[in-house]
């Protein structure tokens, strides 16, 4: 995942913008992760696709709620335009609809948010090995 085994894991936030980031921030400042910096952050699917391109994150951090409507199609998009992508999909149930298609569309961790300090430290010790 990362190129530089010093460097921090750089983070893309995708969450809705009438959701706000302060609460995906708390979760990532509760993960204690050493050396998390959040590169970018995007509140439309467009702008999780360019920020994706121009950061070059490690790991995306997305919330599913980003396209109610198809909630994982980013997940989709992200994948085929960037294999190499790492996402963790914020769903609002594990087994709900939107974590069903977000896993069957590549996801790498799928979760609540209450999950993402876990699911962060497993990607990243996982990466580690």
């Amino acid at each position: 995942m990362r190129s530089d085994e010093g460097a921090p894991i750089r983070l893309l936030i995708v969450i809705p913008e009438q959701e706000g980031e302060g609460v995906v921030e708390r979760q990532l400042v509760q993960a204690t992760l050493r050396g998390v910096e959040v590169v970018g952050r995007a509140h439309t699917e467009s702008q999780a696709l360019a920020r994706y391109f121009q950061c070059a994150p490690d790991i995306v951090v997305l919330d599913c709620q980003i396209m109610p409507e198809e909630p994982a199609r980013l997940v989709g998009l992200l994948k085929r335009m960037a294999p190499g992508s790492c996402i963790i999909a914020l769903v609002p149930a594990a087994d709900s609809m939107a974590g069903s298609a977000a896993r069957a569309l590549g996801a790498d961790a799928i979760g609540v948010l209450a999950d993402l300090p876990a699911l962060l430290h497993g990607l990243t010790a996982a990466d580690a090995v």
